[in-house]
């Protein structure tokens, strides 16, 4: 079934994340390669980016220490990204989708301040939905039956397999969207990326690409327009 709207992930796929790591290394006054290297070393044999700061900094809670920056920082980045966190690919990539006909929303797992945030940075997308708004995150199935009500918000009658999700985890993307009926795209970048195309489960996915480029290319080549 021909690809209708396309639907991105945040962290890694449209925000380079490295600038936010970089300043949780150092709030704890750790190296960036030291932090970089046990945080990809952590994800590499299994565990997740949580046991990675633990491991780093025994008793970490995010919750409770990003209130504790907020405090400190009100008026700080802290762990948030901004327009020049953006990868440079966005952009012209959007642009070529829109120009095939393609609908684009935004769907991911993001704190309440990133949707206002995305909105400012004027992307050309029709929609937005943020896991903390919502109340459900992924790879949660209610996180996709949300992102398929964003979907037929924008473009009424649209089903789930006329529905791409774009993201960099086989884990929280690729799997759960095929769960939900939509295709699934994997990008390799980021903490995850690289790692997770060498998955087995990554050939669930329908497309493993490098960039948005291509993307795009492949998605209007399977675009209804």
């Amino acid at each position: 079934m021909a690809i209708r709207t396309v639907v991105f992930d945040v962290g890694e796929t449209l925000v380079d994340e490295t600038r936010i790591f970089a300043r949780w290394a150092d709030r704890f006054a750790i190296p960036h390669m030291a932090f970089f290297g046990t945080i990809g070393g952590v994800i590499a044999t299994g565990g997740t980016l949580t046991d990675g700061f633990r491991l780093l900094v025994p008793g970490f809670d995010l919750e409770s220490e990003s209130a504790r920056w907020r405090a400190e920082e009100p008026d700080g980045e802290r762990e948030h990204f901004g327009e020049s966190d953006l990868y440079p690919d966005v952009r012209p990539a959007f642009a070529a989708m829109r120009e095939a006909g393609l609908t684009l929303l935004i769907a991911g797992n993001q704190p309440v301040e990133a949707g206002p945030k995305l909105e400012s940075m004027n992307l050309g997308v029709a929609g937005i939905g943020i896991s903390d708004t919502w109340g459900v995150a992924k790879p949660a199935s209610g996180f996709f039956d949300r992102t398929l009500e964003l979907a037929v918000e924008h473009t009424p009658g649209i089903s789930a397999e006329e529905i791409l999700y774009v993201g960099d985890r086989v884990d929280n993307d690729v799997l759960p969207a095929r769960a939900a009926g939509m295709s699934a795209a994997l990008l390799r970048r980021g903490i995850y990326g690289y790692r997770h195309a060498a998955f087995p489960e990554a050939e669930k996915a329908d497309v493993i690409v490098d960039d948005l480029h291509r993307l795009a290319a492949w998605a209007t080549s399977r675009s209804a327009a």
